[in-house]
């Protein structure tokens, strides 16, 4: 992949959930990254063409590929289900493998020379892999896209709703601004994270995901 291509959405969340001083993906709630990072995918999908939604189904309106591996893996994934499955269905089976896709996708922004991945140790035994960024351009970039949105009343681009939309279901946006800066553009945020139904879906979907598997990692009566 050229290094020329911009960056997909999931990426771009990636890249905004790493914390600059370490190197590492910055603490969330359990399974709110992964559940994200499933419907950025779902999203990238929408915003390529691939596939539509409405309130009750995923569908395929072109399996063309996309040239990204990993859409194009999970694009194959809905086009081979017999019959169509809602949004929510999707989040939750795509996010059951998240830690994996969430590592493929960082060795993408790797091999694209956005991240460095750089092994050290913790407690000098064990191994630890962590992602400094290259130049920090990339990452300033879209950290600046969403500044200038939240301090303006444009209207916005749907993928860039869907950023912010994402930023805030998982608590990042809470991490990107002070306290008194979200709570500024609190209102903002919440209009633009209500732009797209998938966004909206999203803090739902964490909730459900968590009861549902730590209900299956509870030991047994």
């Amino acid at each position: 992949m050229s290094n020329a291509t911009p960056l997909s959405l999931t990426e771009e969340l990636v890249l905004v959930a790493l914390d600059d001083d370490t190197g590492r993906l910055i603490d969330l709630l359990p399974f709110s990254l992964e559940t994200a990072i499933a419907a950025a995918l779902v999203m990238d999908l929408t915003l390529a063409g691939r596939i539509d939604t409405d309130p009750e189904h995923v569908f395929v309106l072109s399996p063309a590929p996309t040239g990204h591996a990993i859409l194009d893996e999970v694009l194959a994934r809905i086009a081979a289900e017999p019959a169509p499955l809602s949004s929510a269905e999707w989040l939750r089976r795509l996010a059951i493998p998240g830690p994996t896709l969430r590592d493929r996708i960082l060795d993408q922004l790797v091999q694209r020379g956005v991240l460095q991945s750089v092994e050290k140790r913790f407690l000098w035994v064990f191994k630890t892999r962590v992602y400094p960024p290259t130049s920090g351009l990339e990452e300033r970039e879209v950290k600046s896209r969403v500044m200038t949105l939240l301090n303006t009343d444009d209207i916005p681009e749907a993928r860039d709703a869907m950023l912010v939309g994402l930023l805030r279901a998982t608590g990042i946006m809470e991490r990107l601004l002070s306290e008194t800066e979200y709570l500024r553009l609190r209102a903002r945020i919440d209009q633009l994270s209500g732009l797209e139904e998938v966004s909206r879906a999203l803090t739902r979907e964490v909730a459900e995901l968590y009861v549902l598997l730590a209900s299956a990692r509870a030991p047994m009566a």
